[in-house]
């Protein structure tokens, strides 16, 4: 902004006024472009904010670097948790993996519209327990490398923890365990438990058996693997765990206390009708189950021949427990207008862990 009160200017006495204003004006630009220091410097500090990025460490706002990879120092290309109660950075190149699981150096990943850490996802994967704390925080699992033959080879991972007196008088309540968890770092259900094929475990010595399926067995769309429970496995102080696995794909394993939730607090979790669907929203929902396809598709056609439902059925029996509806459920993304039991969904989950729509199929939890 130029200035509307001019003072005298060296080597301007005798000048008209309009000169001398020209003149200032002149020597102000000229001192400007002199010292770049200024506006220059200031557009160039601005950073855009994005998925990836170079956080830069101010004193009022520390970067806080938190990757499977065990470096806390932060590179060139990092990425944040959505969640601004996570606030963690991790390298793009360790948790960002290719599905087919060869990332190309010249090429830079295709980056998630929403991205969550390891820790958030496995806090999402199961309602029924609520993490305490993190006495082993995630580790990567590498793929196993491939032999001569073209088979891979089996690997290992050997991590040591801490176990303290407090976290052991906690494990004396029913309520509370120790878990050890793995997720498939690109799966495509993020929010479960999903061990490599062929795993074995052992803790301080002891072999333990961590999955229930076939070890040479993929998990399916609509398959979960459980946390594996430690608490009499463990002792206070340091604890020794090692997984061998014989897997192509990248895994991250990590150890939790956790504490289970009731089957009346798992449903105190679910959006009261308050807080729930709009009005608005729900009318625009029953108009496209009833039409067919979205309203934005449906206007401006140009099409003669309309197909209109004078009625839609409604069946007020839980397709899981063929028992009239209580209280209705249905998934906030789900298209169809049919709904479940809750309370019987809940339960039926509490043992099954497959958190799906029981009418679509569709896995849609924590979406």
């Amino acid at each position: 902004m130029i200035s509307t009160v001019f003072l005298p200017v060296p080597g301007t006495n005798g000048l008209p006024k309009e000169q001398e204003k020209v003149v200032k004006i002149v020597e102000d630009t000229f001192m400007k472009m002199q010292d770049p220091t200024g506006t220059v410097a200031a557009s160039r500090s601005h950073i855009v904010s994005g998925h990836s990025a170079k956080p830069k460490n101010k004193p009022d706002d520390p970067v806080k670097v938190r990757c499977p990879c065990g470096n806390s120092n932060p590179n060139n290309s990092m990425i944040k948790r959505v969640d601004p109660q996570c606030n963690v950075w991790q390298h793009v190149g360790c948790v960002i993996v290719p599905e087919n699981e060869k990332p190309v150096d010249s090429i830079s990943p295709d980056l998630p519209s929403c991205f969550y850490c390891e820790i958030c996802r496995i806090s999402r994967a199961d309602p029924f327990w609520v993490t305490v704390n993190n006495v082993l925080l995630p580790v990567l699992v590498g793929p196993s490398p491939i032999a001569a033959d073209g088979s891979y080879t089996v690997q290992y991972t050997a991590k040591s923890f801490q176990l303290s007196r407090a976290n052991r008088e906690m494990l004396q309540d029913a309520e509370y365990n120790v878990q050890v968890w793995c997720i498939l770092l690109n799966d495509k259900v993020p929010f479960r438990m999903h061990w490599p094929l062929n795993s074995d475990m052992q803790v301080n010595g002891i072999h333990v058996r961590v999955v229930n399926r076939q070890p040479t067995q993929k998990l399916g769309a609509n398959g979960r693997d459980d946390g594996k429970p430690l608490k009499d496995y463990l002792r206070e102080g340091l604890n020794k765990i090692a997984l061998s696995r014989n897997d192509s794909r990248t895994f991250c394993l990590g150890i939790r206390i956790a504490k289970r939730r009731s089957l009346e607090q798992v449903l105190n979790l679910v959006p009261k009708e308050q807080d729930g669907e709009k009005f608005d929203d729900a009318l625009a929902r029953v108009r496209r189950c009833v039409g067919g396809g979205t309203e934005t598709n449906n206007a401006g056609s140009d099409s003669d021949i309309e197909v209109v439902a004078d009625s839609v059925s409604v069946n007020l029996r839980c397709p899981m427990t063929a028992l009239r509806i209580q209280i209705a459920g249905r998934f906030k993304p789900c298209a169809h207008m049919g709904c479940f039991d809750l309370e019987a969904f809940i339960q039926i989950n509490q043992r099954s862990r497959k958190w799906q729509c029981p009418i679509c199929l569709k896995n849609l939890w924590r979406t």
